[in-house]
């Protein structure tokens, strides 16, 4: 099942709990410190993620939904690096190869460790069907704000009508 991080910016604070909780489970941060909240993988649409066109021996490979590198095909060549939009690959000196955020599949953790690290609920994790139905909602969400906010401005109309009488 395809699976996205939703970051709430409003609410971060900063801490760096989900980099130190990433750079535990893993050895290496898979999310990028930028100067307000940190950045993750956007888990791009495996038939057009940028990182997995321009890998010239195939080793960025879909697992569930979710891109992972094959570590043992990766040839360190770093055009992924240089494809990703906001630069969400990095080397693990380690295993010689690029490694992206994989959302912790390859762990027996039940949510990715950034998210369980989270106190302020910034990080949440959400199906693509979730999404899609959030999106549904919103969009009806939107259409009776709209309605109220027309409905208002009748009312006041109606009131500035009358006093002008």
């Amino acid at each position: 099942m395809k699976s996205l991080m939703v970051i709430d910016a409003r609410k971060c604070t900063e801490c760096n709990d989900c980099i130190s909780a990433c750079k535990k489970e893993h050895g290496e941060s898979r999310a990028i410190k930028t100067h307000s909240v940190p950045m993750f993988c956007m888990h791009c649409h495996p038939d057009k993620a940028p990182c997995r066109q321009v890998c010239p021996v195939d080793a960025i490979e879909e697992m569930e939904g979710v891109l992972i590198v094959n570590e043992d095909a990766c040839i360190l060549c770093r055009l992924c690096m240089i494809a990703c939009p906001i630069g969400a690959l990095v080397i693990n000196n380690e295993s010689k190869s690029v490694e992206k955020c994989t959302l912790c599949m390859e762990t027996d953790k039940m949510l990715p460790a950034c998210v369980e690290a989270c106190k302020y609920n910034v990080l949440k994790l959400f199906s693509a069907e979730d999404l899609e139905e959030l999106r549904r909602e919103n969009s009806n969400m939107s259409i009776i704000l709209e309605s109220l906010k027309r409905y208002k401005d009748k009312d006041i109309r109606k009131i500035n009508d009358n006093n002008d009488k």
